[in-house]
């Protein structure tokens, strides 16, 4: 060869790497994909504002299937090749291609996509909820959140929801999970589809809620679409920002077209130039070595001399040089030329191979989760499944009113009563109790009428009062005596009581020794007493009861005098029912019961009427509930609804005590310290600071506090002098009485 032979051979060799470049940056803008920052990290402690502002400001990565599948690397030429289009049309993304490219770039959030609530997926969820409603100056409630708000204002805000913790609200008695709603409605299509579609139902029963709330009236999917509305913020903005980011892909590839590629210099232009495939570039636009093999080159001294022959073997060359100017190094070595290709192919090559790019590194927290799953049973029975029954029972079997059952002999249910025969006054108690229970007439709530059942109650109370007793009561028990250095047993220490009993050793024994070897198909002496007292208690609730049961003053004797517990001269004494036939365990449901039945008939109550021994045993009775000290709380962040027992004795003791005659009879049998010390008790339920007021604005706290108030007023009246000088020297029972006197006007 000539001594011009290397400098050619260099020449074309840079005008080959020339165009290796521009094929190379059109590939890459054909793909549309930029490159990719680091996500933000951090674990998920960090605050919703920063997960926001990673999300909003990362450089976006759109993984576009019809270019890169799952692992990263380049799908085949039919599958990359797409036409472009002079005006896209943005689509809403599928929740597994939002799911998949929010994980990616922002590991933060990705907790709120996974159903292990262990990887704190609902914290995260509430701070994002928390972060977006605050900028519209609408925060969410901070018991729900979890986030302290200073924009959070309970009288303007309409989250109206009954809270049980972070991110878990109460509907119909249910505990639902925001983030189980989240993913559910994620999982269908996003909400536009399932409102669509009229999904919500399916929503609320895949979250174990009825169809019908307990009102009757309100359904369970309108409850679960008004929560999820608090929630679509959050979903438009993560949609925004993956629409937003396909939308800058779509520009990009719009904005630089792929250019044809140049012909070599030096080359036929009518030879055929081989088609660079797109499976030679990576996903990251790294050129890698061709796999598509070039015409073969024609050996050395082969007869064809002529200038054609020439031609094609320069030609050859050139696709030589193209199938290896992916190998050439970037610092500009060449690979030396000889005029023996046989002998250049032989020698070995000192270019060195272009080491493939690295993916950008992701920063993951590794975190060792214990498996776990959720139990939806207790003690072997699905709750959930039993609950939906029971709320769908009203629709399949209603309740069937008093008219379309047949007449009933009350006469023979009184003769059963007296022959004091257990099997007799076994049948007639069944159908006494059932009785209690149908309601019917006009108003719906006509119900067992005692008046016109003549001798019925008398006698119902006498097998009472010879079951429990086996005596007649006295003028002045022991049990009914008060004095002021009395102590009170209160219903939560008789439950401990009960609770450190139970966990004795052969407790269960015990029980089984009480009901003997061979039971009969019998009530028990204790089920005596708790059907009678049940079978009263449901019929003061029908509308012609209540003032046909106050009017005996018997009633509420043999009622209180049952409850009474055997005084406890100190905390830890052994706490024994004044009934021989009742247990301790017994004597806490049947308190219930009358508390119920003395709220039932507590309007028509005349105490002057009743032996004294009753106040006193009624006052003993509703103090239990009311001298509790940790029921008596103001209303506040972690309280969600005052006791129910609670409740019902302030309505029975505001009732009774609502008549002069009967504040009369109170002052007389109840010592004034006993009084003050209820006082001081009720007190403590006024609302007194700002935060205890802003959370007495619902419904239920605001008829508890009036109920307490109203207490406070019949206490303050029955009050002697001595009790009226402690109330004058007491700040803090003063500043409650003044709230609550500003409250009422």
């Amino acid at each position: 060869m000539g001594g011009g032979q290397p400098s050619s051979d260099l020449q074309r060799q840079l005008d080959a790497l020339n165009h290796a470049e521009r094929l190379r940056a059109s590939s890459v803008s054909s793909t549309g994909m930029p490159s990719v920052a680091a996500p933000a990290t951090g674990n998920i402690a960090n605050s919703s504002g920063q997960m926001l502002s990673a999300t909003n400001n990362m450089n976006t990565l759109v993984p576009n299937q019809a270019t890169s599948g799952s692992n990263g690397m380049a799908l085949q030429p039919s599958q990359a090749q797409q036409p472009h289009q002079q005006h896209p049309q943005m689509q809403t993304p599928q929740p597994a291609l939002l799911i998949n490219y929010l994980s990616a770039t922002n590991p933060n959030i990705a907790p709120i996509f996974q159903p292990d609530e262990a990887r704190g997926g609902r914290v995260v969820l509430m701070k994002l909820l928390a972060e977006l409603h605050s900028r519209k100056n609408q925060a969410l409630p901070p018991a729900f959140t979890g986030v302290a708000s200073v924009n959070w204002n309970p009288e303007n805000s309409p989250f109206k929801f009954d809270i049980s913790g972070v991110g878990i609200v109460r509907i119909g008695g249910h505990d639902v999970d925001l983030l189980k709603l989240w993913q559910a409605v994620f999982g269908l299509g996003m909400s536009t589809k399932v409102t669509r579609e009229n999904l919500w139902g399916q929503i609320a029963a895949q979250l174990g809620l009825p169809p019908i709330l307990n009102d009757g009236i309100t359904t369970s999917a309108s409850q679960i679409q008004i929560l999820f509305s608090y929630v679509t913020d959050l979903e438009i903005f993560l949609m925004r920002i993956m629409q937003s980011a396909q939308l800058r892909a779509q520009q990009a590839r719009m904005s630089q077209p792929q250019q044809p590629p140049q012909p070599v210099p030096g080359a036929d232009p009518n030879a055929h130039q081989p088609a660079t495939p797109i499976s030679s570039i990576t996903t990251m636009g790294t050129p890698a070595a061709s796999a598509t093999p070039g015409p073969a080159t024609p050996a050395q001294g082969s007869s064809d001399g002529s200038g054609s022959g020439k031609r094609k073997a320069e030609g050859d060359d050139d696709d030589e040089a193209k199938r290896k100017l992916r190998k050439i190094d970037e610092d500009g070595g060449s690979q030396p030329t000889s005029a023996n290709p046989d002998a250049e192919g032989s020698r070995a090559s000192p270019v060195k191979e272009e080491p493939p790019a690295e993916a950008p590194l992701f920063r993951r927290k590794i975190q060792y989760v214990p498996v776990m799953r959720t139990i939806n049973t207790a003690g072997g029975r699905d709750l959930e499944a039993i609950n939906h029954e029971h709320y769908q029972l009203p629709a399949k079997r209603p309740m069937r009113k008093m008219e379309d059952f047949g007449l009933v002999d009350v006469e023979a249910l009184v003769l059963q009563l007296r022959s004091r025969l257990k099997v007799d006054m076994t049948t007639a108690l069944g159908i006494l109790y059932h009785l209690s229970y149908v309601r019917g007439g006009d108003t719906g709530n006509s119900g067992l009428n005692l008046k016109w059942c003549e001798d019925l109650t008398d006698e119902l109370l006498d097998v009472l009062e010879e079951t429990a007793f086996n005596a007649p009561d006295i003028d002045d028990p022991e049990d009914a005596e008060i004095k002021p250095s009395t102590r009170i047993v209160t219903n939560r220490e008789i439950t401990r009581t009960l609770y450190d009993t139970g966990h004795d050793l052969f407790a269960g024994l015990k029980i089984d020794e009480e009901v003997g070897p061979n039971p009969a198909p019998t009530h028990q002496s204790w089920e005596v007493v708790t059907i009678i007292v049940t079978i009263l208690s449901n019929a003061a609730s029908a509308d012609d009861n209540p003032a046909f049961l106050a009017g005996m003053p018997r009633l509420l004797d043999v009622i209180t005098r049952v409850c009474m517990i055997e005084p406890a001269l100190q905390r830890g004494d052994m706490l024994r029912p004044v009934s021989h036939a009742l247990q301790l365990r017994h004597l806490s449901r049947i308190r219930k019961e009358c508390v119920n039945l003395i709220g039932a008939i507590s309007r028509f109550v005349q105490l002057s009427s009743c032996p004294p021994r009753t106040t006193r045993r009624l006052y003993l009775l509703l103090a239990s509930a009311l001298m509790d000290s940790e029921e008596c709380i103001a209303p506040g962040p972690g309280v969600k609804a005052p006791a129910p027992m609670m409740d019902l004795a302030l309505e029975c003791f505001s009732n009774v005590a609502h008549l002069d005659s009967n504040r009369k009879v109170i002052t007389t049998q109840i010592p004034w310290d006993q009084l003050w010390s209820l006082m001081q008790m009720v007190s403590r339920t006024i609302p007194i600071s700002d935060t205890e007021v802003q959370h007495a604005v619902t419904e239920v706290w605001m008829s508890f506090i009036f109920k307490a108030a109203l207490v406070l007023y019949s206490l303050a009246v029955c009050a002697p002098l001595p009790m009226r000088r402690k109330m004058k020297s007491s700040p803090s029972l003063r500043t409650a009485l003044a709230l609550t006197d500003y409250d009422s006007a």
